[in-house]
């Protein structure tokens, strides 16, 4: 058994990217697992799906991400947790990912566009490993904030002393949309991370143009996004 957990705070996602980030990870495993959401705003996620109120804290958006490694989150120490990013789509079978593990560190992302940087979409550690992350972060919030300004992910990548990279333990499986999907589907892929515009929904709804280039809407992302 294994816990997974995602974030939503504000409205920058809706509630279709919880559910559908849920029914993706169970159409694509056999592993058992509890999914939970934290959120400040329950309205529209499936009743199945366990949801906890996030604390009235002084901080916003990917913020909050720092607060998962707290020893607050209703887990027993030892506790197997996986995150994700809710602009994700499993698009393949992920068994061998959620019965990884990464012991008394953290595994999570080689940034795609500056492979030796660390990145919080995907995030794998036992509870109560890493509750420095969000304890010397409370020491000065926002001093941390103004020297992470890639935000949660600098300040994670700061604190943590030998993070392993789910590209290097899971060759040919994890996709960058903007980087490796624009013009279709890798055979591979078995979970996309988007970042930036286009997100999920614009991928299949909408052309974008932003400063990396023309994004036409492609049909795969909606066979996948789904719940």
């Amino acid at each position: 058994m294994i816990d997974i957990v995602c974030l939503k705070w504000g409205d920058k996602f809706s509630s279709d990217y919880v559910n559908n980030l849920f029914s993706g990870i169970e159409r694509n495993s056999t592993v058992p697992f509890r999914f939970h959401c934290f959120t400040d705003d329950t309205a529209g996620i499936l009743s199945h799906i366990q949801c906890h109120a996030l604390p009235d804290l002084d901080i916003t958006g990917w913020w909050y991400k720092l607060w998962l490694f707290s020893e607050d989150m209703p887990f027993e120490t030892g506790t197997r947790i996986m995150f994700f990013d809710l602009d994700t789509i499993v698009t393949g079978n992920i068994d061998d990912i959620l019965c990884h593990d990464s012991f008394t560190d953290i595994t999570g992302l080689r940034n795609f566009y500056r492979p030796t940087r660390f990145a919080s979409g995907l995030l794998m550690w036992r509870h109560g490993s890493q509750t420095h992350i969000w304890e010397r972060f409370l020491v000065d919030p926002q001093k941390a904030q103004h020297l992470s300004p890639d935000g949660d992910q600098e300040w994670t990548e700061q604190n943590i002393s030998a993070p392993t990279f789910w590209q290097a333990e899971f060759p040919d499986c994890i996709y960058s949309y903007k980087q490796s999907c624009g013009q279709g589907l890798p055979d591979t892929a078995t979970i996309v991370c988007y970042h930036g515009t286009p997100s999920i929904l614009e991928s299949f709804t909408k052309t974008i143009k932003n400063y990396d280039g023309l994004w036409h809407p492609q049909e795969w992302p909606k066979l996948y996004w789904r719940s």
